[in-house]
């Protein structure tokens, strides 16, 4: 009974073959993706052109680094390179953050570039990218703003892995709520957030909170938070036909790819759920099985 052998039932009848994009990839491409790396192409991102060669000398052969930022339009940009690379962003940060909270002294801008930014849906015409499986961003405040120049690569996409910020890191950044509502207008819907991280000025041990995570039905877990305002998540949303909410029915062709990428990011619920609507209770069967579950 392990999901290896699960999602090894999957991948045996899925003959898809996924595109993965990962933007902002200064660490290289995401550990999430390594089940299924051997049945896809990678596109990453990194504008730093610095570590974009780095990335590129030692690469697998179904993965690619491109030197530049993606926006809404086509466009050079400021770069600020902060004391953390990977913290560097096209949006300054904001100074009262960096120079009071010690978490965040490592997005003080160090330097400014200037990189070429361009519309997502243009570089995947150029790379004759027609179907995208899972977009993944990480770039510190400009995500609503790439989204903006993909809505092409949104039409085929599965999953969006993003980083949210419900308080401004960075001047002039978009929001959770921006890319909320902007995800949800272009048919997705909200899974799960992850990694809801706080900062503060200073460890007040008074002023713990903690909270409830509830996740039926497994009895409620109540968590010993530190002080401290909520500034950023790590955000899944799905195509909203996927959960039991959406679509009552699914093509196999259709539902299987998604029922893959939902097993490698941990979703099995969801993924059962896709299986399900395919109407296959043979697969569905022996997924279970192997889940530890009754068919």
């Amino acid at each position: 009974m392990t999901t290896a052998a699960a999602l090894e039932i999957m991948l045996q009848q899925c003959s898809a073959k996924f595109m993965l994009l990962d933007v902002g990839a200064r660490w290289g491409v995401s550990d999430r993706w390594a089940s299924i790396q051997q049945c896809a192409d990678v596109l990453c991102f990194e504008p730093d052109p610095t570590e974009c060669a780095r990335l590129n000398q030692n690469r697998p052969a179904n993965v690619r680094y491109l030197p530049f930022g993606l926006a809404d339009e086509e466009a050079e940009r400021d770069l600020f390179m902060t004391l953390e690379p990977a913290c560097s962003s096209l949006h300054e940060p904001i100074a009262e953050l960096y120079e009071n909270y010690p978490p965040l002294a490592i997005t003080r801008p160090e330097r400014t570039i200037k990189v070429p930014c361009k519309r997502l849906d243009d570089v995947l015409l150029a790379e004759r990218v027609s179907q995208v499986s899972v977009i993944k961003l990480d770039t510190q405040g400009s995500e609503i703003s790439i989204l903006k120049g993909a809505t092409n690569a949104l039409s085929t996409c599965n999953i969006i892995d993003i980083e949210v910020e419900f308080n401004p890191i960075y001047g002039g950044q978009g929001l959770f709520s921006d890319v909320d509502i902007f995800l949800r207008e272009k048919g997705f819907v909200l899974w799960r957030l992850e990694n809801l991280v706080h900062y503060a000025p200073e460890c007040v041990p008074a002023a713990a909170s903690g909270f409830s995570l509830h996740a039926e039905p497994n009895p409620a877990a109540f968590l010993k938070g530190g002080n401290g305002q909520i500034f950023w998540a790590q955000a899944q949303y799905v195509r909203a036909s996927f959960p039991r909410t959406g679509a009552q029915k699914m093509d196999l062709e259709v539902a299987l790819p998604a029922a893959v990428l939902a097993a490698v990011y941990g979703f099995w619920d969801l993924s059962l759920e896709l299986v399900r609507k395919t109407g296959d209770a043979s697969l569905l069967a022996s997924i279970r099985r192997e889940l530890g579950l009754e068919p």
